[in-house]
């Protein structure tokens, strides 16, 4: 079925301060921001849901625990459930990062690699993902720790795929398309020298994470993954700022991999302008800029510019660099400097433009 998004409807963000001790000194006070929507798309009819998050109270604007989150549900008994807590401890001195996801929800199969194919195969994504990476600061800004994934997946898929079965097993093979469950151990690294985390305007974060998911810990497949993230955000004048983020991820497995675990670009954070899934491969590159200005008091304005492929590691062949552009708006809801934000994004692939509302940066 063709994906047409109807319209986005309801759309409004409330941010509630919380007031903290007026004898305290704080840099952020507590805070609670809620954006309900209703929308309509042909795999879905009409859905409902909220994306929410709060803010702890903080006496460092670079370092605020947080809770975050969203849910949607539709009329077919569809959902998505994503919760991300971001939580500091004894004096900064430890570090939580963690994040659940448990959804029902549809999708589509595009193919592999990173040029456009004639395949267009729905499917509904039964998973359950939840991710720990607790951390420790030792030395200032540098914090060391462990990565741990679980992630469960049972697809159900349509006519259209039943029609394709044959053609999507003989070219890409079955991997994903059968149930499968992975655990990741690994590591994570992280330097962070940035003002604010949610909304910089100076500084540096770089993070390292690597994993394994050895079919001796019982996984459907035994497969390494890495990721590298760089970002940089250059104070300009009057509070304008260049952000400038580079990426790099790869995953491997020698009796394949879930379609699903490949790295894929497009989406809300990822070079926007493309839609998410409809390039992947084991390999990723990626390189996006933003200006970010001010407008008036809480508004301020972004103009963006991403350049990246998907590539397979035994042929680093990009076929046509994926660019993806735009501008948007965004409106700090609280202290902690989170945004509501809204972008608009084109790509040179001709395709059709995309729209994205959310909280929080996409980088």
């Amino acid at each position: 079925m063709k994906h047409l998004l109807i319209f986005f409807l309801l759309f409004w963000g409330c941010s509630i301060q919380l007031f903290s001790n007026s004898t305290d000194t704080v840099a952020s006070r507590k805070s609670l921001f809620l954006i309900p929507h209703v929308a309509y798309q042909q795999e879905t009819s009409w859905s409902g849901g909220v994306a929410f998050g709060y803010y702890f109270k903080s006496k460092d604007i670079s370092r605020i625990s947080s809770i975050s989150g969203s849910a949607v549900y539709t009329v077919l008994n569809q959902f998505m459930f994503n919760l991300t807590p971001k939580l500091y401890f004894s004096d900064k001195k430890y570090f939580l990062y963690a994040n659940m996801n448990l959804r029902n929800y549809p999708d589509y199969f595009y193919g592999v690699g990173n040029k456009p194919q004639n395949l267009k195969a729905g499917y509904v994504s039964r998973n359950f993902n939840v991710t720990l990476q607790p951390q420790y600061l030792i030395s200032k800004q540098f914090y060391v720790g462990l990565l741990l994934s679980l992630k469960t997946e049972n697809l159900r898929t349509d006519s259209t795929r039943t029609f394709l079965q044959q053609n999507i097993y003989s070219v890409y093979g079955d991997a994903g398309w059968t149930p499968y469950s992975q655990f990741t151990a690994g590591f994570v690294a992280a330097y962070d020298t940035r003002n604010n985390q949610f909304y910089p305007e100076s500084g540096i974060f770089a993070k390292i994470m690597a994993g394994s998911s050895p079919s001796w810990f019982g996984n459907s497949f035994n497969l390494s993954e890495f990721n590298i993230d760089f970002r940089n955000y250059q104070p300009l004048f009057r509070n304008h700022t260049l952000a400038v983020q580079a990426q790099i991820s790869g995953i491997f497995g020698p009796q394949g991999i879930p379609f699903q675990l490949l790295p894929t670009l497009g989406g809300r954070d990822q070079l926007r302008g493309f839609r998410q899934g409809m390039y992947r491969d084991n390999m990723l590159l990626l390189v996006q800029s933003e200006y970010r200005l001010p407008v008036y008091k809480r508004l301020k304005a972004a103009f963006f510019c991403s350049a990246g492929d998907v590539m397979n590691s035994t042929d680093l062949k990009i076929d046509k660099l994926k660019v993806g552009y735009g501008v948007g708006l965004r409106y700090r809801l609280n202290d902690a400097r989170v945004h509501l934000r809204f972008d608009i994004a084109k790509n040179n692939y001709g395709e059709k433009l995309q729209f994205y509302i959310t909280a929080t940066e996409a980088f």
